[in-house]
């Protein structure tokens, strides 16, 4: 199974430079009775599994995390971040590929949270990605 998307255009700085395309995926989240569906950004450099936006973080209020951890981050160094756990997919023309149980890292220091979606190693590890700037084309291939 090979799904495909293409890259999230990232616009210009204030100076007029044109910032890189974004290499993104669909994916969804199982929250309780919610389903969550929306782009999120590739980022290897993520140790974790999601790194959600506010609308996310809203959906997991009444969640018990399951754990408090502390990631490295660029600016702040080491943060407090809350362990939720949820079932993701990823999702790509009405259809969704169970990828199972995910972690998602909510930060309890508000000025970490940001407006987008990442996707990090716990679950890029899980498949096989390829990333064609060319096309501007990200291809998930799909085996079990």
């Amino acid at each position: 199974m090979l799904f495909r998307y293409y890259y999230l255009a990232a616009g210009y700085t204030t100076h007029g430079v044109k910032i890189p395309e974004i290499p993104i995926i669909y994916l969804a989240l199982r929250i309780g009775k919610y389903i969550a569906r929306g782009p999120a950004i590739i980022d290897t450099g993520f140790d974790g599994g999601i790194y959600p936006n506010i609308e996310l973080i809203k959906l997991l209020r009444g969640v018990k995390p399951i754990e408090v951890v502390e990631f490295e981050t660029p600016f702040y160094g080491a943060s407090e971040f809350e362990v939720y756990e949820v079932n993701a997919y990823l999702y790509y023309k009405y259809r969704y590929l169970d990828l199972g149980k995910a972690k998602v890292y909510v930060p309890t220091h508000p000025e970490l949270l940001i407006d987008e979606v990442i996707i990090g190693r716990e679950i890029l590890n899980k498949l096989k990605i390829t990333l064609n700037p060319h096309y501007k084309l990200v291809e998930v291939e799909f085996t079990q």
